[in-house]
């Protein structure tokens, strides 16, 4: 009941949020897997050279997300979504003149740049605009890069083979500058409704200075047992997304078509598992993030399996299932546990974990492949991870709700 009389009066905002996670964060996202195979056959890089693209996007993202964060405490955050969002396009365009690593390794800047601007800005919009239902709230906008999921594999494949991977990317791009950053751009308009309520900032916003409170919040034992478990659970997770492709197709001989709509689908059934884990995180809080992180686990596991269409589609799905809920559960693990105050330098500083889990992860799952010819030792590596990032969490304790 919260839910819908919350979503009643802000359904225009939660649209046009939802336009921009597919557009402006899912279609960068996504295609980057797609990016390595395509770049791989034309230049012949290493796995380990393609992916490390990755690398470069997310320790920006580390670097930049405390600015960020701060940012968003004292600046209406309309400005850091739109400017991300052209990043974000900037980005896809240019790959067309990435014909060596170094142009291709600076698009990684402006791509970090971009997820940096667009994950933190929108939880902490959608954290601040709806009170008692946070986690559903979240699931239905971050549902964006479900369908993004869905969508850019089974368009980039086709044109991968007709235009090549670079066009590929430009075209994909008349996303952002047609559709989400127009739709944007009028929502929030100066004297508009959204405009005056997202000008507000973060309740009692830390006058202490962003150094002092991190130096605060690193005392703590939680802290780092939300820390340490982030950078885990998600480095594995974006390691088994940013890599499945080579994975399923030069390790398990699947065709790129099979291989794209095996991510598709993994983006569809994350749609209505971003929901129902925002449901069971909006009840369970923290206990819910645990039971999430150990379905990762699991379905990381599965990899194990794969042996044919069949195994490949059982190992997405619930590879689907994990992803979904990891998406939505860093923000409600904050809000949980620290509450409203200072929620955009805490999200700050919780994307410092993310981003760097992100970025070192991935190259290092496909270094490993490099050496041995295999995934195996990677993905069984990951598990076991996941496993360590869950028991770190049991600990942790729950605000009140009444603070939250």
């Amino acid at each position: 009941m919260a839910s819908a009389e919350e979503l009643r009066g802000q359904w225009p905002l939660i649209l046009v949020l939802f336009l921009m996670q597919i557009f402006a964060f899912g279609f960068p996202t996504f295609a980057l897997p797609f990016v390595y195979s395509g770049a791989i056959e034309e230049f012949g890089w290493t796995r380990q050279e393609a992916v490390l693209l990755t690398s470069f996007k997310f320790y920006v993202s580390a670097l930049a997300a405390l600015v960020v964060g701060r940012l968003l405490d004292v600046v209406n955050p309309k400005y850091v979504i739109a400017v991300s969002a052209l990043l974000g396009a900037s980005a896809m365009v240019g790959f067309m003149a990435a014909d060596s690593l170094p142009v291709y390794y600076a698009l990684g800047v402006f791509l970090g740049l971009n997820g940096t601007g667009m994950a933190v800005s929108v939880n902490l919009v959608v954290s601040r605009s709806f009170e008692k239902s946070t986690g559903t709230m979240l699931g239905i906008v971050l549902s964006g890069t479900s369908v993004a999921g869905m969508i850019l594999p089974v368009l980039m494949a086709p044109l991968m083979v007709v235009i090549g991977w670079r066009p590929a990317m430009a075209v994909l791009s008349c996303g952002i500058w047609v559709f989400a950053l127009p739709a944007w751009l009028i929502l929030s308009r100066k004297g508009s409704p959204i405009h005056a309520r997202l000008q507000k900032q973060s309740v009692s916003a830390s006058k202490s200075g962003m150094w002092n409170h991190l130096k605060s919040l690193s005392a703590t034992r939680d802290f780092w047992l939300i820390f340490i478990g982030v950078f885990l659970v998600m480095g594995v997770d974006q390691s088994v997304l940013q890599n499945q492709v080579l994975f399923l197709e030069s390790e398990k001989g699947l065709s790129l078509e099979m291989v794209a709509w095996g991510a598709a689908l993994l983006a569809g059934v994350g749609i209505l598992a971003k929901v129902l884990f925002g449901l069971l995180f909006d009840w369970l809080s923290i206990l819910g993030i645990v039971l999430c992180y150990l379905l990762l686990a699991v379905s990381v596991g599965l990899s194990f399996t794969v042996g044919g269409v069949a195994t490949m589609l059982i190992f997405m799905t619930v590879r689907g299932i994990a992803h979904g809920g990891l998406i939505i559960a860093g923000t409600v693990l904050l809000k949980h546990r620290y509450g409203v105050q200072n929620l955009g330098i805490n999200l700050g500083i919780f994307m410092l974990a993310t981003s760097l889990g992100f970025g070192f992860c991935p190259s290092f799952m496909a270094a490993m492949a490099d050496k041995s010819g295999s995934y195996s030792d990677a993905f069984a590596l990951g598990t076991a991870a996941v496993f360590v990032a869950a028991i770190l969490l049991f600990p942790v304790k729950t605000m009140k709700k009444s603070a939250f």
